[in-house]
């Protein structure tokens, strides 16, 4: 049998001390081996005490992506079976979709660090390490027309995790932030592949941020971290393992309708004065509804618009002052 890092770590993982001899013992190899395998964890980070008599410990987790930590907690199926962690890339979708032919469906890239992380409309997005920057290859056998679908079940799972793992009260921001109170923690972005009407490969990059100094975001993105709304860091090999098991289950169950119900309830842009930048123009008016095929449902005055894509900005009190201030100037000068 040939001893990897893995194999080590499922014995340390507890935290207990366990002796060498009861690793190879269970394992079936040397002693040598097992001492060979600590040493290669040593040097990826890990702090890993020995004594005489009690074997090893793993003092301390680094906080260091680790596809074989995170392995050893993954109970999916399907999704992040073939997964693979790089340290420094320029986008984690740029690495998908470069290998998205090939790949497998349930694929699963990570990196420390994004030099060119990028949000809707190929806005940088900054990425500094100590968050997860992630991207999934799925391959659905679905028509284009419901990839919206995609988007609602990688939004609930997220927020799942938020809630149940943490107890953040977790929003949606249309289409594809998420929130903490009224400060950015995940922004999701969404590349599809498509032949007329049928989807070939949808490849979904997720940005949460963890254990990230706040201080690297730039101030307007007014963002948050899970470590600043705990107080404390969080292990994100662990948590890896929850999203990707979280999404496997909102992804199988997508076309069921209380996807979308909880989607729609999670939202916090509904019954909110927004702004909506496109290609189109801009839009602003409250957003009163939410449509199951995605699109956000705007009233201006007295009539309703479907907005399918666009950049959603909430306005706060002043700012709505503002803007009918503003039409009511324009009104008066076109007397």
């Amino acid at each position: 049998m040939k001893l990897a890092a893995l194999d080590i770590l499922s014995f340390l993982a507890s935290g207990e001390w366990v002796s060498g001899e009861e690793m190879a013992r269970n394992l079936g190899v040397s002693r040598a081996a097992v001492c060979k395998q600590v040493k290669n964890l040593r040097q990826r980070g890990y702090e890993i005490s020995s004594s005489t008599g009690k074997g090893y410990c793993l003092a301390k987790k680094a906080d260091l992506l680790d596809a074989d930590r995170i392995r050893c907690s993954l109970r999916t199926a399907w999704l992040g079976r073939d997964l693979q962690v790089r340290g420094e890339v320029s986008s984690t979708n740029e690495v998908a979709l470069s290998r998205v032919s090939y790949s497998p469906n349930g694929s699963v890239v990570l990196a420390e660090i994004q030099t060119a992380g990028r949000g809707r409309l190929s806005r940088p997005w900054a990425s500094p390490p100590g968050g997860i920057w992630m991207s999934l290859i799925l391959k659905p056998a679905m028509p284009l027309s419901q990839v919206y679908r995609i988007n609602m079940a990688v939004s609930v799972a997220l927020c799942r995790v938020l809630s149940t793992q943490f107890g953040l009260d977790a929003g949606i921001k249309w289409p594809n932030d998420l929130l903490v109170g009224q400060l950015k923690i995940c922004g999701i972005l969404m590349e599809v592949g498509a032949q007329v009407d049928r989807l070939d490969y949808a490849v979904v990059g997720i940005g949460l941020n963890v254990n990230n100094d706040i201080s690297q975001f730039p101030a307007e993105w007014r963002s948050t971290t899970l470590a600043a709304q705990l107080g404390h860091e969080i292990d994100r090999c662990d948590l890896i393992a929850r999203i990707l098991q979280e999404i496997e289950m909102a992804y199988e169950n997508m076309e069921r309708k209380e996807i979308f119900e909880e989607w729609r309830r999670r939202s916090v842009t509904l019954n909110r004065q927004v702004l909506i930048t496109s290609a189109t123009g801009d839009r602003r008016g409250r957003a009163v509804d939410l449509a199951e095929d995605g699109a956000l449902i705007l009233e201006i005055g007295e009539k309703r618009e479907r907005i399918l894509a666009g950049d959603c900005i909430h306005l706060r009190d002043e700012q709505v002052v503002s803007s009918v201030a503003s039409a009511a100037g324009a009104n008066g000068e076109k007397r």
